[in-house]
């Protein structure tokens, strides 16, 4: 009798456990398919706002009301003039091309550090290597560091660069995001 009774109960246990998943997935599902499919709020001149996508505006669950959304998304945009805009434009390509020699440079130093590690690992490795190239080591590990400390001058100086680039561009009165 106590087997029957505790096989039942395991039975309701495990029901009641894969209905309640069953809910919260579908309830994952539904949450998903809201943030997939946000309203899109357009406002044309001086009228109402024009909603797109109906079904998501009227969902009850939505945090924002659509009226606070069309209010933030109804503020006047500044944009900019042809000129200014060149201007702009002109400033950013240069930082651009300064931060992908930055990223080059930090790149190319990486490379060399990691293989001046390897190469000193497998020297200290191998004790008759150690025994037979101590000189040429030392020198090898000299121009290596050498090549490091360039390396490590020329990011520097390209750092430098962008820093100077980002403060005329600021003072040119050009709008660039850092």
């Amino acid at each position: 009798m106590k087997k029957i009774l505790f096989s039942f109960s395991m039975f309701l246990i495990a029901t009641a456990v894969s209905v309640a998943q069953q809910s919260l997935g579908d309830a994952a599902r539904k949450a998903r398919a809201q943030k997939k499919a946000p309203a899109t709020i357009v406002v044309e001149g001086e009228g109402a706002p024009q909603i797109d996508n109906p079904t998501s505006a009227s969902d009850s669950s939505r945090d924002t009301p659509a009226s606070e959304a069309t209010a933030a998304d109804a503020k006047p945009k500044k944009t900019s003039s042809g000129p200014e805009k060149q201007k702009t434009d002109d400033w950013t390509a240069k930082i651009e091309a300064q931060k992908k020699e930055i990223a080059l440079l930090q790149r190319e130093l990486d490379v060399a550090a990691r293989e001046q590690r390897l190469r000193a690992a497998a020297y200290y490795a191998d004790a008759g290597t150690q025994l037979r190239d101590q000189a040429k080591y030392a020198e090898d590990s000299r121009k290596e560091q050498e090549l490091i400390e360039t390396k490590k001058q020329a990011l520097d100086q390209a750092q430098q660069k962008l820093a100077d680039l980002q403060e005329q561009a600021r003072k040119a009165g050009a709008r660039v995001a850092d």
